[in-house]
């Protein structure tokens, strides 16, 4: 499993400067500069290339290995000393080999293989069970909770499971009857996007009395403590449901238990949910941790869908299922901070997204952290997402982030060093837009607290038009103005 091209040939230049510079009896600091400069680069492409950690890991070792056996190749040539770069080199592609390898057995072992199967309406599972038979196949509807009626190509998509082999010759079949079967697709697996550490910044004045609130760069960028005045003697009209689609929450922190709806997951293996949720909506103003939107926790209840496991990671049935379970409970907004790269997203999550937007639900989801365009990043490429980009304290892209300005519901938040919440009562700074996303969903779930009419277009129009321009709007769409938001949804036009 390489890393792209531009840095693997970064890596082995680096390492032909270094090897060069080092075989030389008389040295020049500028090529050794050189090396380490263009070795660091490398270094800082492959964190930030949009990948997991397995991803990340493996493309490290690959490349320090190509570049140690390119560099004992370039030795060998000038007849200096090299086996100790061969056997450096040797050593950090078994590793990658290895990393890959045992991924490659974790994530997708021969006997979990699966295969999304969409039947046309009129259509029964019966009709195709021959072909199933046949390769020795178990089947089961997918999304059993949604009727036809409800949803006709949910009701009708089934998973299909067996060995890889015998599914790759049913799936050949099976896309050959068109009569009974519309649509055939892996049930791929993704991984989440790893946040990236970070540290609290500064000491300010915030009017919420949450002891860590002074570090969270965030309220004021986003006019957090005018809309804390606003909400401060307000009373919603009924508490907003936001939905964190991610690892879970630990539902037991201390910063968020008391806004946290009870369902099904209460734990968090994986800390990215929890950090995630407090974002969204740990009480402001109890005294304890930190401050999100959510003042004193009257105006939103955190609830936790797990659409991934442990180690961050899940099949694209997985978090369609995940979503579709948000839509059922009548979430008011879902957060989601995942995704992956890929022009067409898949069906069975297009399919989902749409069914909770057909539920009146609004739809929030990180632009990914590759630093490229997020028309390529899923779900937040689905129409109708609101997709969102992430700003350092600069207000200026992070350097992470994807952009989101081809998109056609683009916005900006804070996403670099966020303090949030971590599970057992902790507290971190991470960085991503994983953590940029919550934001918005927060303040979508205030908006809709106050005013529940408010349709999902019309909370992000007021999002949008309420929202900061910036120098660099174009690429990322306005940055959330929470106190002029709030404002707006409080008005006459809107009431």
């Amino acid at each position: 499993m390489l890393r792209p091209d531009p840095t693997t040939l970064i890596t082995l230049i680096a390492f032909l400067l270094i090897a060069w510079d080092a075989s030389r009896k008389e040295k020049n600091p500028l090529v050794m500069l050189a090396g380490f400069g263009l070795l660091l680069v490398a270094i800082v492409l492959q964190l930030f290339g949009g990948g997991g950690i397995v991803r990340t890991a493996t493309g490290f070792f690959m490349d320090v290995g190509l570049g140690f056996v390119a560099a004992s190749l370039l030795l060998a040539v000038r007849k200096v000393r090299f086996l100790a770069f061969t056997l450096l080199g040797l050593l950090a592609l078994g590793l990658g080999g290895l990393i890959a390898l045992g991924s490659r057995v974790v994530e997708t072992p021969e006997d979990d293989a699966s295969l999304l199967l969409e039947l046309g309406p009129d259509d029964r599972i019966e009709e195709v069970a021959a072909v199933l038979d046949r390769y020795g196949l178990r089947y089961e509807q997918a999304f059993p909770e949604v009727d036809l009626m409800e949803d006709e190509d949910l009701a009708q998509t089934y998973l299909i499971f067996g060995e890889r082999k015998a599914l790759e010759e049913a799936a050949e079949i099976l896309r050959e009857d068109r009569e009974n079967v519309d649509y055939t697709a892996w049930n791929e697996t993704i991984e989440l996007e790893l946040p990236l550490t970070g540290e609290p910044s500064g000491e300010r004045q915030a009017l919420a009395n949450d002891p860590l609130a002074s570090q969270q760069w965030a309220i004021e960028a986003i006019r957090m403590d005018g809309a804390h005045a606003l909400l401060r003697d307000r009373r919603p009209v009924r508490k907003a449901v936001v939905a964190i689609i991610d690892t879970g929450v630990d539902a037991h922190h201390e910063d968020v238990t008391a806004a946290f709806k009870a369902k099904k997951v209460t734990v968090d293996e994986n800390g990215h949910g929890t950090h995630c949720a407090g974002i969204a909506g740990a009480p402001a103003n109890n005294g304890v941790g930190i401050a999100s939107l959510n003042w004193e926790g009257r105006f939103v209840n955190v609830v936790a869908y797990q659409a991934l496991d442990a180690r961050g990671v899940g099949t694209h049935e997985q978090i369609a299922q995940a979503i579709i379970d948000a839509a059922e409970d009548h979430a008011d907004v879902l957060s989601i901070s995942l995704g992956e790269y890929t022009t067409t997203a898949p069906r069975v999550v297009v399919n989902a997204v749409k069914y909770a937007l057909r539920n009146g639900a609004v739809v929030v989801a990180s632009a990914g952290n590759g630093s490229r365009d997020g028309i390529d990043h899923m779900p937040s490429n689905i129409e109708g997402v609101i997709a969102v980009a992430a700003v350092d304290q600069n207000l200026e892209r992070a350097k992470f982030s994807n952009t989101v300005g081809r998109l056609s519901r683009p916005i900006a938040a804070p996403g670099v060093d966020i303090l949030s919440l971590a599970p057992g009562n902790g507290y971190r700074a991470l960085s991503g837009t994983s953590m940029a996303t919550p934001h918005v969903a927060g303040l979508a779930g205030v908006l809709r607290a106050l005013n529940p009419d408010l349709t999902a277009d019309q909370i992000y129009t007021l999002i949008h038009e309420t929202g900061i321009t910036l120098p660099a709007s174009n690429d990322l769409g306005r940055l959330i103005n929470t106190e002029a938001a709030i404002k707006a949804a409080l008005s006459d036009s809107y009431l």
